[in-house]
């Protein structure tokens, strides 16, 4: 079954019913249209991919059974647009996607459909894209590898004196000649104590001896992401160092161990939370163990507290337990796991059990 009929099916879609589709990655991943200022209709018999002029080539090229339709701005709104065609198709009942359109955007957008009912839907395509194929997972695959050889030629030149913005540009810049299409999120790269901020931004600080070197960034390939972290010390490491490095470690494998079919996100978030609250940096570790990974950098499922959702054949999850520790610094590991045939499968290749560079 292809994903237009998936979503057909998902939504239960009559003869007279219509969904349409705002984000851009949903739009991606239903149609095959990579380019943007798009809007995905889907009728139980026809599926409509409406953009305007800059990308109607690119469009025709990329879908396949599905028709394009150009809009021009100066003669339709979308609005305008998307009545034309539902009433083409006798449309009565119209389902769109809530949480990605403002509230003041679809106000303006319905005053100019003439449906009898519309309906807010949320999560619709987004609980297709829990589940992989083979080949999505083999997508990530190859982009956490293109992350990892660009890490290796990283730290094979990293040196003192240099910034972390320069490290970053550096990584990024041999991504892109691996062959990655953008980064997969904002390159977090800090060393020393600014280690200890989860997300925080690469600066203009100096790389020292004894600094901590923390390094979460990914690569894209056909819009599939990777996302991996690795944390180092630059030179050798001390004692309390070598203590959260190995605390952060042990959690992460207890995690990764426990990802199977069939358990929840919440039971292998607790897996790294009983080692993590057993040491004495409990107060200092993250309060979430990961996420889903795929077109977006992070999908459902997330691995914390309360999440019951189950794990299953498909799945691609991250595995990044964390000690931040202010004004001193931090330690994230992390790494891009999937479940494919009842197995566990780790996707990048960088090693873990050497830290000291």
């Amino acid at each position: 079954m292809n994903r237009i009929a998936q979503i057909i099916n998902s939504a239960q879609l009559e003869d007279n019913d219509a969904l349409v589709i705002f984000n851009e990655v949903n739009v991606t991943y239903l149609s095959g249209f990579t380019g943007h200022a798009a809007t995905l209709l889907i009728t139980k018999h026809a599926t409509v991919l409406i953009t305007d002029y800059r990308y109607v080539e690119q469009a025709e090229a990329e879908v396949d059974g599905i028709k394009v339709l150009c809009r021009y701005r100066q003669e339709h709104s979308l609005g305008e647009l998307l009545d034309i065609v539902l009433n083409e198709h006798n449309i009565k009942q119209l389902y769109f996607e809530s949480d990605h359109i403002s509230a003041h955007q679809w106000q303006v957008l319905a005053a100019e459909l003439s449906v009898q009912k519309t309906i807010p839907s949320v999560g619709l395509t987004e609980s297709l894209r829990y589940t992989k194929t083979p080949q999505e997972v083999d997508l990530i695959r190859q982009a956490a590898h293109i992350a990892d050889d660009a890490l290796a030629m990283v730290l094979n030149d990293i040196r003192e004196g240099v910034t972390e913005r320069e490290l970053t540009t550096e990584l990024e810049y041999q991504m892109a000649k691996l062959g990655s299409q953008e980064i997969s999120f904002q390159t977090i790269l800090l060393f020393g104590a600014r280690a200890a901020m989860p997300h925080g931004v690469p600066g203009n600080r100096r790389l020292c001896h004894g600094d901590f070197i923390l390094i979460d960034f990914g690569a894209v390939v056909q819009g599939y992401h990777s996302d991996m972290t690795r944390t180092y010390v630059f030179g050798k490491a001390d004692e309390k160092q070598k203590m959260v490095y190995d605390t952060v470690l042990k959690a992460q494998l207890a995690a990764i161990e426990a990802v199977e079919v069939g358990v929840s996100g919440e039971f292998v978030h607790q897996q790294a939370e009983n080692i993590l609250c057993q040491s004495p940096f409990a107060e200092y570790r993250s309060k979430g163990l990961g996420h889903g990974l795929g077109m977006d950098v992070h999908e459902q499922p997330f691995m914390m507290p309360g999440c019951d959702q189950k794990l299953d054949n498909g799945y691609v999850v991250t595995i990044e337990p964390g000690i931040y520790i202010p004004g001193w610094g931090g330690v994230r590991i992390e790494d891009d796991v999937a479940l494919m045939d009842n197995q566990l499968q780790i996707l990048n290749k960088t090693a873990k059990d050497q830290f000291e560079l």
